[in-house]
């Protein structure tokens, strides 16, 4: 069984879970459910982890990657599915509802992010 470093807010949902035991052969998840600022924050939990999956930001992701070095760094794909239902929203609109379903695990290989403040 491998031991996955779980960085989000969130819980895995169950189909998400179901999938990474798929991917991984069996997974133990390591949880951080604090906010990420700093990559380096992970460290002790990431040299118990095998892999990461990970939900932040695409410069966050970047570092993350160089950080994790050979462990596979892992993110959810999600698709958005009509769910046949109407919702009327607080000023009296009316829109289609979308959910959004697990569509399966990426692998990151590469990223390479450059930005500039505005």
């Amino acid at each position: 069984m491998k031991k996955v470093l779980w960085v989000s807010r969130h819980e895995m949902t169950a189909e998400q879970r179901a999938d990474l035991d798929r991917v991984m052969g069996g997974a133990e998840l390591l949880p951080w459910k604090e906010t990420v600022t700093d990559v380096a924050q992970l460290l002790p939990l990431l040299e118990q982890a095998d892999a990461v999956a990970a939900v932040l930001p695409p410069e966050l992701l970047a570092k993350l990657l160089t950080l994790a070095g050979n462990k596979p760094v892992l993110r959810a794909v999600s698709e958005r599915r009509a769910t046949g239902c109407i919702r009327t929203l607080p000023d009296g609109r009316r829109e289609q509802e979308f959910a959004y379903v697990h569509a399966g695990w990426e692998q990151l290989l590469r990223m390479d992010v450059r930005t500039r403040r505005l």
